[in-house]
């Protein structure tokens, strides 16, 4: 009987332990390819800082995708913006994880770092900038379809993201596509280039042994 109930104690303790994520609906904007990054408003969870982790979900409106092409190499990135309502610095320390996802929900690549910025004014700190460079898989292209963050809060109870003007999410590469209706792959233009270049010069080599042999 005793052996029951620390049983029932501790799966309670498990299954408490299991933050439910928050959803977050962006609306990435007109598709199509996109060169450099694009920004849209992104309304923060209304939470306050009792040093707990929360998980964040983004998932993208009206079925639209990220599409990371052959092309994007790596140079993904995606900065979010989340308001503080104006903690009085030193600024508040946040740490966390994160990963993208395909349409089912799965993982993309591995879970990587978070790069907590503070963004401070007149010597408070009104927001945060949370940087995530994702790890995703060799297979190209990569449709993304939603985000997940683990965020750790600081222990600063009577501070919270603000209810004010909604702060933003920056997605950030040299090339990547906003969904449906956009190109299935882009490969890099200096691939192109060299391809064209080995034709062009293989033209020539073989125009200059014809020349020589009819010399």
């Amino acid at each position: 009987m005793h052996l029951l109930r620390l049983l029932t104690v501790a799966a309670f303790l498990v299954l408490g332990s299991v933050a439910v994520a928050t959803p977050l609906w962006v609306d990435l904007g007109p598709t199509g390819v996109v060169h450099n990054s694009r920004t849209v408003d992104l309304a923060a969870p209304n939470v306050q800082f009792d040093g707990q982790t929360i998980g964040i979900d983004f998932s993208f409106e009206n079925g639209q995708f990220i599409r990371l092409f052959t092309a994007t190499n790596n140079s993904f990135q995606i900065d979010t913006f989340f308001r503080i309502n104006n903690a009085p610095l030193p600024a508040l320390n946040f740490a966390g994880s994160g990963f993208l996802t395909d349409n089912h929900g799965a993982e993309l690549g591995p879970a990587v770092t978070l790069v907590a910025l503070p963004v401070e004014q007149d010597f408070h700190q009104v927001g945060v900038d949370l940087v995530l460079r994702p790890l995703t898989s060799d297979v190209v292209p990569d449709d993304v379809f939603g985000i997940h963050l683990d965020l750790t809060l600081p222990n600063s109870p009577g501070f919270g993201f603000g209810d004010g003007p909604p702060g933003g999410v920056t997605f950030d590469g040299n090339i990547f596509g906003i969904g449906p209706g956009i190109p299935r792959d882009i490969v890099p233009d200096d691939g192109s280039t060299a391809l064209f270049l080995a034709i062009t010069l293989g033209g020539l080599i073989s125009m200059r042994t014809r020349v020589t042999t009819a010399a």
